[in-house]
């Protein structure tokens, strides 16, 4: 009995230290950061998605170099008929003819990505963007994200030096949980 009960002050020593000090781990950003961009012009053929054209045709090397500038790498990669899922380190990225969604968590550089897309794009023959979506939740530690994402008024003026015609959005309580969003019409 005595053993026990010199485990049990042991362990209450040990949660008073832990309690005393703070909590002696890393953080992890839950909230994903999610880009969506729409391309064209397209043809009927390609809108459908049964054959591949457009980003689909991409090599997998240049994708891993857009991903390293977000600063994660694939992990698999699954095709259909219609789109390509490619499961990531930090969350996923989902590739279509003329369109991609690419949603990432933790430190990621997501918007990093964004220029050298562009210019996969163009490449494919997709040199119209018709739509871009950037949005993300409050983030829980903004301190430890790396530029630009500290700030959703960081993260605008990013986006804003790229493109022309871009709105930004808060949606929900600031002093609360809330949603960020970026957007763009026709390019």
């Amino acid at each position: 009995m005595a053993h026990v009960d010199a485990q049990n002050e042991e362990a209450q020593v040990a949660l008073e230290v832990v309690l005393a000090d703070g909590p002696q781990y890393d953080t992890f950003e839950g909230p994903e950061k999610l880009l969506e961009v729409w391309f064209g012009p397209m043809d009927d053929e390609q809108i459908d998605g049964t054959t591949k054209s457009g980003l689909r045709t991409v090599a997998r090397a240049v994708w891993d170099e857009m991903l390293s500038l977000v600063k994660c790498q694939v992990l698999n990669v699954i095709s259909n008929e219609h789109f390509d899922a490619y499961l990531l380190s930090e969350s996923s990225m989902f590739v279509w003819n003329g369109r991609l969604i690419l949603k990432t968590c933790g430190t990621t550089t997501l918007l990093k990505a964004v220029p050298m897309l562009v210019k996969v794009a163009n490449g494919v023959g997709l040199d119209l963007i018709t739509q871009l979506f950037y949005s993300r939740k409050r983030f829980l530690f903004p301190e430890k994200q790396i530029v630009p994402h500290g700030s959703f008024s960081h993260e605008v003026q990013y986006l804003d030096e790229l493109f022309d015609n871009g709105s930004a959005y808060v949606m929900g309580k600031l002093n609360d949980e809330h949603w960020y969003l970026y957007m763009t019409g026709i390019l």
